[in-house]
């Protein structure tokens, strides 16, 4: 391989033509997707987009056939870590561009090695490896050889010299969150994470909860205190129209990105507490998750067939 050290901005534009130029890589980068299930082209391809929000490495915009567009936002990591709130960032951008009318949905997407571990925060996680695979099947050719070995090796270590910053202070803050809801909440089905340094986002999606046709989960916001039961590609109003009648006086409806969530509201928290103050407040963000959750089962065909009907 000629490039011995794989930077994040090379993989940036690698993305970007293999979008531009390819549509069978296009289709199946979308299929990972919840738009998986949509006929759409892409038609505009942005790198290192910026704006007053900060910059997003990759804008994939797709146009269906009825002339509707969607957004796909990438974050591309190699080796460097999350700075705070970047997930956070990408949907404030991307909500101001649904604002203006640039396109009407999107969905965020984290790629990078697997050695790099699931971020919260995040719509998707698409590894660098499954985008090499993909290439080594679809294109056979020197080229294709070449930009699959590309990706798969960018973070080996002996040609990066690649290594992960550990916290301590998050690692410590959430292996205890997690033996938490192992043993006092076992309804979250929480799997045990590998968080990037202060993150406070999870997502939460026991086995019952749907992914199709709507993506549903628990997202527990931990610096803002919100937890929400997110239903994917859902107009908030419409939502609201439909199962208000049956809220709990202390939970609301809000529009978060292309998703409409129900909310409860819990203390938030910051890793920079510690484990005395902090994980009480987790402990409160997690009976909210359970109550949530609870609602969902009772009202499932209820809400499932609402946020259906409240589909943007």
């Amino acid at each position: 391989m000629a490039v011995q050290r794989k930077y994040e901005r090379d993989i940036d534009i690698l993305l970007a033509e293999e979008f531009e130029v390819s549509s069978p890589f296009a289709d199946w980068f979308k299929s990972t997707t919840k738009f998986s299930a949509t006929a759409a082209q892409v038609v505009e391809v942005f790198v290192s987009q910026s704006n007053n929000l900060g910059e997003s490495d990759l804008i994939i915009i797709f146009e269906r056939d009825q002339g509707d567009r969607f957004a796909l936002y990438i974050e591309d990591k190699v080796d460097a870590p999350l700075q705070p709130h970047q997930a956070q960032r990408y949907y404030q951008r991307a909500q101001k561009e649904v604002d203006c009318g640039t396109f009407r949905e999107f969905e965020i997407i984290f790629c990078a090695p697997e050695a790099y571990g699931r971020p919260g925060g995040f719509d998707r996680y698409i590894t660098y490896e499954e985008m090499g695979h993909w290439l080594e099947k679809a294109d056979p050719s020197p080229r294709g050889k070449y930009r699959a070995e590309f990706l798969l090796t960018a973070a080996t270590k002996h040609k990066n010299t690649w290594i992960r910053e550990q916290d301590d202070a998050t690692d410590a803050f959430w292996k205890k969150a997690y033996d938490i809801a192992i043993r006092e909440f076992p309804i979250l089905e929480m799997k045990e994470l590998s968080m990037t340094k202060d993150s406070t986002w999870i997502v939460l999606r026991p086995r019952d909860m749907p992914t199709m046709p709507k993506t549903t989960n628990v997202a527990l916001k931990g610096n803002h205190g919100h937890i929400d039961l997110t239903f994917g590609n859902t107009i908030a109003h419409l939502l609201a129209a439909k199962v208000g009648e049956i809220l709990s006086d202390d939970m609301t409806i809000h529009q978060t990105g292309a998703s409409a969530a129900i909310r409860l509201r819990a203390p938030p928290f910051s890793i920079g507490e510690g484990l005395d103050t902090g994980v009480p407040k987790v402990r409160a963000a997690f009976i909210a998750a359970k109550r949530l959750i609870e609602f969902y089962r009772e009202h499932r065909n209820r809400l499932d067939r609402a946020a259906l009907e409240a589909t943007a």
